[in-house]
């Protein structure tokens, strides 16, 4: 069971007794799924919440009040000033519920990590793919990119980059002669151009990365998750390991594992 405290209202009969709302608020998007009893996907949506998710919550209450879930699970990355608002807006509902925290004792996965300085968002994500028959290499192409590589349930460590979109921010704030660039990241080709230098140079700085992960540690499978995935996983290269998995709602896995026995 999760070791946090269960938060509750006053719930009442109109609450469906087995659908179960999963709430995913990240650095940039306010992610939710609505599943049954059977663990089936009736609902979903995924916005963006320019920096004020609390706000972007209080728009959704009322949707989350006639979706009628019997528990909320959250996981949230924004703090804890954050958070409290969102416990406020969450108690208006009158439905229990609870925010995943690290658990690095949790019987699917274990880790020698420091759980204060893992994100909850970093750990659910492993969590919704971990296979304690498996070796894994787990891609999370987010905000930040990060690469965490677990076997057989074990969680060995890891490494954080900055995304490509990230990398190409700082670029442009910490040179002149570089300005403002609209090539896409659809190659690690040379480039021929200076905007296709700078996209090309990204985008194989986080590729080289992992490709040196996939020869340092061989029969790992390798899963990608997260908005920049797919741009990730086309310049793979196909020889370093089996095709890459593209599973884009780890996290929303994650969170399901964590509360499995609520």
């Amino acid at each position: 069971m999760p070791s946090t405290a269960l938060t509750t209202s006053n719930t009442t009969d109109t609450h469906h007794p087995t659908t179960k709302l999963w709430l995913d608020l990240g650095n940039t998007r306010l992610k939710y799924w609505l599943t049954d009893a059977h663990g089936q996907l009736l609902d979903h949506a995924a916005e963006q919440h320019l920096q004020a998710p609390a706000e972007l919550l209080r728009g959704l209450v009322y949707r989350f009040e006639r979706l009628a879930p019997a528990f909320i699970g959250v996981s949230s990355v924004l703090g804890q000033a954050v958070n409290t608002q969102v416990s406020h807006s969450l108690t208006q509902l009158g439905v229990p519920f609870e925010f995943a925290q690290v658990n690095a004792a949790h019987p699917l996965m274990q880790s020698a990590y420091d759980a204060r300085q893992l994100g909850v968002d970093r750990w659910l994500q492993m969590l919704g793919a971990v296979d304690v028959s498996a070796r894994q290499c787990i891609v999370g192409c987010g905000t930040a990119l990060t690469i965490d590589l677990i076997d057989c349930g074990r969680h060995m460590g890891g490494y954080i980059f900055p995304s490509i979109h990230l990398q190409r921010s700082a670029l442009y704030s910490g040179t002149r002669q570089i300005g403002q660039v609209s090539a896409s990241f659809d190659s690690i080709a040379c480039g021929k151009n200076t905007e296709q230098a700078v996209q090309h140079g990204i985008l194989l700085s986080v590729v080289g990365a992992i490709h040196e992960v996939q020869r340092q540690y061989t029969g790992f499978a390798l899963i990608l998750t997260g908005g920049d995935a797919p741009v990730v996983a086309a310049q793979l290269d196909p020889t370093l390991a089996p095709t890459p998995v593209i599973a884009p709602d780890l996290l929303l896995q994650g969170l399901r594992r964590f509360f499995a026995d609520v």
